[in-house]
């Protein structure tokens, strides 16, 4: 079963880490307080550095975009219908004037 790290233990073990990327202590010497081995620190310390630099890389200005409003197109859509629906219920009324037959059916 994976153990679950407090906050502190967490906030020590990251200590040992930098104290080895910096070079306080060694890298065996950290591999051994984490109980991990030299191969899984150095994958560690690659994934750090390359987070690192992601978060180092210039953003857009300003505050990200809000997120479109999923419901956006399916509004839009059924105004469009609404529309056309109109549209529709106008033809159907100039046709039965033209042809004679009145609204709902009587004549």
């Amino acid at each position: 079963m994976r153990k679950i790290w407090t906050k502190t233990e967490l906030n020590e073990r990251g200590r040992v880490f930098l104290s080895a990327s910096v070079g306080e202590i060694s890298v065996s010497e950290a591999c051994e307080k984490l109980g991990i081995t030299r191969q899984r620190y150095y994958e560690l310390e690659d994934r750090a550095v390359e987070a690192f630099l992601n978060a180092l890389e210039p953003k857009e200005p300003g505050r990200p975009k809000k997120p479109d409003d999923p419901t956006a197109p399916l509004i839009q859509k059924i105004e469009q219908l609404e529309k056309e629906n109109q549209k529709l219920w106008l033809y159907v009324k100039v046709l039965r004037k033209l042809s004679g037959i009145e609204d709902r059916g009587k004549k």
